[in-house]
Order: structure tokens, then C-alpha cells, then sequence
């Protein structure tokens, strides 16, 4: 597949959106849970979804990239690379930065999930039906991180039942790392700027 490929470029939409989601569910998370968090961040990250979200309706329609789109998304991209920059915060990590780290990885990777699967009827590819059977495990956790922020944000001491696996899952997420920042490099490649 080339970089002007359509469903490369789709695909390529679909990762810098789940890294998009990424940030703005960390600072949706931090302004929820920490008392006086500047949601600067969470704008910006808002402001670009947004941004994204006008161009994606219409990728889904013509199944191409207009130039001016191009230079719209690789702007987009750029300015998604810096806030990812600030997204894996210094250790020791707080509870809520676990929490934030976790519920925004879950949404990003539910967020790449349900997009792959919507890439396969736009573009009538059959996807792994893999997929699709993580959907429901994605709903289930955002529905108990969801729950424990709710939790924090109300000052209620949060269920030690959920509190664990957060304390497990974060674990996983912190040995991926490098692999999640390095995995941002091939949107370009993908769409093709």
C-alpha cells in the first residue's frame, strides 16, 4: 500500500485520533479529579478532535484526501506529537495520573478498536473478528474508570476491588511506552505527508 492508498490514510486518520483521545481523556480525567488543573492541554486536544472530526466525515465520503486536508492533518499531527510529549508524567505517579494514564489508554486503544471495525464496512475489508469482540471488554473498563473518577471527583473513597486492577493495567501501559510514542511516527508515513 502506498501513502496515498485510501484506506492507509483512513487508517493513518484512525491512529492519530486514538492519540488525539489519548490527551484530551488524560486532561478530561485531570480536571475531573485534581482541584485547580489548567485544562490548557484539554483545549488543545478538544480543539484538535474537533478539527479532525470535520475532516473524518468526509474522508468516509469521497474516500480521499484533498491536499488542503493533508496540510490540515499533518498540522494536526505535529501539534498531537508535542502533547504527547507531556502525556507519560514523571514518576513516582499519583493515583490519579495512574487513573488518567489508564482510562485515556483504554479510550484511545477503544477509540483505534471501533475505527479498524469502521474501516472494514467503509472500505468492505474484512476485519479479524477480534475486533469486534474487544469492543465489549473496551466498554466494560472505560465503564469502571468512569465510575472511579466520578468516585474522586465526588470525594468518595474509591472501591479497592477497582482501584487494583488500575494499579495492574498501569503497569502494562508503562512497558509500552516507547513502543506507544514510537507507534505515532507512522501516521505521517500513513496519510502520507
Amino acid at each position: 500500500m502506498t501513502n496515498n492508498d485510501p484506506k492507509t490514510q483512513y487508517n493513518g486518520i484512525i491512529l492519530l485520533t486514538s492519540y488525539l483521545q489519548r490527551v484530551f481523556v488524560a486532561e478530561t480525567i485531570y480536571q475531573r479529579v485534581k482541584k485547580g488543573h489548567l485544562g490548557i492541554r484539554y483545549s488543545e486536544a478538544k480543539a484538535l478532535l474537533d478539527e479532525t472530526y470535520t475532516i473524518l466525515p468526509v474522508v468516509e465520503k469521497t474516500k480521499q484526501l484533498s491536499v488542503a486536508q493533508k496540510a490540515q492533518l499533518q498540522l494536526i499531527t505535529e501539534k498531537t506529537l508535542a502533547l504527547m510529549k507531556g502525556y507519560f508524567k514523571q514518576m513516582p505517579l499519583s493515583f490519579n495520573d495512574k487513573l488518567a494514564l489508564v482510562g485515556s489508554s483504554l479510550y484511545g486503544e477503544q477509540m483505534m478498536n471501533n475505527g479498524v471495525i469502521r474501516l472494514g464496512k467503509l472500505f468492505n475489508v474484512e476485519v479479524n473478528k477480534d475486533f469486534h469482540m474487544r469492543t465489549q471488554f473496551y466498554e466494560d473498563r472505560t465503564k469502571m474508570v468512569d465510575f472511579l473518577v466520578n468516585s474522586i471527583h465526588h470525594n468518595e473513597q474509591p472501591d479497592v476491588n477497582l482501584v487494583k486492577p488500575i494499579e495492574t493495567w498501569v503497569v502494562d501501559i508503562l512497558r509500552q511506552k516507547d513502543y506507544v510514542l514510537a507507534d505515532m511516527n507512522k501516521i505521517s508515513e500513513m496519510i502520507g505527508f
